[in-house]
């Protein structure tokens, strides 16, 4: 039983003997570069604002010189939206598609509406030209009706002068061609003319 004992113990150090190994040298994967970054991230948007001189409005007694002022309009935010893939695998027949150039849709029923879309704007153009020419012979009637107005309050106001001095022309001409009023009681006296002497 000894012998069983002993002889197990030196397979047991034999096989714990390990053979010596070479370090393995770990490298980590390479980082993809992301391209475009707005497929993954939108970028902040900053713009600058141009100052010229003005006075501190928390310190009265500090004026600034002319200067930009740089603000984040909005702050840089995670691309949420799936969409196409970014990797560039567009090929020159069959290049990737951006959808801010991208043809809008056309069918039947679209190019019908256009066509009467362009029709009715067709139509009101015609409508405002008819209606601006309307206008334009309203203003000049108005006119001309303005001018008769005009002319006829002027000859309305020569015909009442026109009247006036008539009739005192008539009174005038009445009190010429009246005879002085005679005396009733007087009687009229008759010269009574002898007959003409004869002539030589």
């Amino acid at each position: 039983m000894l012998i069983m004992l002993i002889v197990p113990v030196p397979l047991l150090v034999i096989s714990c003997a390990s053979r010596s190994t070479h370090p393995v040298a770990v490298e980590p994967l390479l980082s993809m570069v992301v391209s475009p970054v707005e497929s993954v991230r939108h970028v902040e948007v900053v713009r600058a604002y141009h100052l010229g001189r003005y006075v501190d409005p928390n310190q009265p007694g500090v004026m600034h010189e002319q200067h930009p002022v740089y603000r984040v309009e909005a702050e840089s935010r995670w691309n949420l939206l799936p969409g196409q893939d970014y990797s560039g695998t567009g090929t020159a027949m069959n290049p990737p598609v951006d959808p801010a150039h991208s043809p809008a849709p056309s069918n039947d029923q679209i190019v019908a509406e256009l066509i009467r879309q362009k029709a009715a704007t067709e139509r009101v153009m015609w409508e405002a030209t008819q209606l601006a020419q309307s206008y334009d012979q309203l203003q000049k009637v108005i006119g001309d009706m303005t001018a008769v107005a005009k002319n006829h309050t002027l000859m309305t106001a020569r015909f009442g002068q026109t009247e006036l001095r008539v009739t005192r022309m008539e009174q005038e001409l009445g009190r010429l061609v009246s005879p002085v009023p005679t005396a009733t009681n007087d009687a009229p006296t008759i010269l009574i003319d002898g007959p003409d002497p004869a002539k030589p």
